[in-house]
């Protein structure tokens, strides 16, 4: 990141400020729990709050993004994204030969602001709803630019994203991911593939900031400290952030990887094939957005999902300690 770009952490201490001195509170007071609390205040007061966010930063909200504000972190998320990063200047030139892939399993209640943000970027967006029983398809109606792939049941994100890049490479040079629970900001594609060096076809990771917020899950700084020792003991290279889902992956190179894992260890694995097969592995710093628990949806289950890498891990090591780099990749890829 460029050094005037502020932290995510600087733009939500400024949004506590202005909503402070608007309601005539003290900001310090009113922040409590590294976060403003606004329970408890009229609701005129803070429609003229909103207004004191706009003018000072010089932005402009929808009604249709203030229906979406239901805690104040969607008010942080908002303006991070109207202040910063719209404001940056994205060249979504970078995107030409790109689709988007989405895989989701009962995200009806946080997938839409990510579909629209997402189309946003004129390039395919496709949707694999891998089994959702929460009514999500009426959802994905709403949007015909979509291509949606469904699959009956539910059979993990790994073979969603499998179904989802294999698709995607009908069409496209490169399948950008994007997680269905509204964490990434999907302007962001840009960044990525603005990363990705000429004549190299890398995978591209984001390398997600800030956190060590209160509301980003312990299970998630954890697992992304274990996954990341793990990947490089594995041959995947030195990367810091491994279990991010925003990322670039060119196709056909990465169907070629023999992946085996069918869930969350699936995205681990590539990382592991990847290195073993020779394939660039790039990081490119990207925000995060973490709801409160009562509004984040994730399937994550911190004791089988981390047996499941557990296993995918021993399995990579033991044949990266055992066998020749000639063979490895030959294991990598498929015949």
């Amino acid at each position: 990141m460029s050094p005037e770009r502020p932290s995510q952490a600087e733009v939500s201490a400024e949004v506590d400020r202005v909503i402070a001195r608007s309601l005539g509170v003290d900001p310090s007071a009113a922040r409590g729990k590294g976060r403003l609390d606004l329970a408890g205040f009229d609701s005129i007061d803070l429609l003229d709050s909103v207004a004191s966010l706009e003018g000072h930063f010089d932005i402009e909200f929808s009604r249709e993004e203030l229906a979406r504000v239901t805690a104040i972190e969607d008010l942080y998320s908002l303006v991070w994204r109207k202040h910063v990063i719209e404001k940056e200047g994205v060249d979504l030139s970078v995107l030409a030969g790109c689709a988007i892939v989405i895989p989701t399993y009962n995200h009806a209640t946080r997938l839409g602001p990510v579909l629209e943000q997402s189309l946003r970027l004129g390039i395919p967006v496709v949707v694999v709803d891998d089994g959702s029983t929460d009514g999500i398809s009426e959802l994905l109606e709403r949007y015909p630019a979509l291509q949606v792939l469904r699959h009956e049941r539910n059979q993990g994100k790994g073979v969603a994203l499998r179904t989802g890049l294999a698709h995607a490479a009908r069409f496209a040079r490169y399948a950008i991911t994007i997680d269905a629970d509204g964490q990434h900001e999907p302007l962001e594609a840009a960044r990525l593939m603005a990363a990705v060096p000429a004549g190299s076809r890398p995978v591209v990771i984001g390398l997600r900031q800030g956190m060590d917020g209160e509301h980003v899950p312990w299970t998630s700084r954890f697992g992304r400290a274990f996954s990341n020792f793990w990947v490089r003991l594995s041959g995947g290279g030195k990367v810091a952030d491994s279990q991010c889902g925003f990322r670039a992956y060119p196709l056909p190179e990465t169907l070629a990887l023999r992946a085996r894992a069918d869930r969350f260890n699936f995205e681990v694995e590539l990382l592991g094939l990847a290195g073993w097969a020779g394939i660039p592995v790039l990081e490119v710093p990207i925000s995060v957005v973490y709801q409160p628990g009562r509004q984040r949806i994730s399937h994550f289950r911190p004791f089988v999902d981390f047996c499941r890498n557990s296993a995918t891990f021993a399995r990579l090591i033991t044949l990266r300690l055992l066998l020749p780099r000639s063979v490895l990749r030959r294991l990598a890829l498929e015949r």
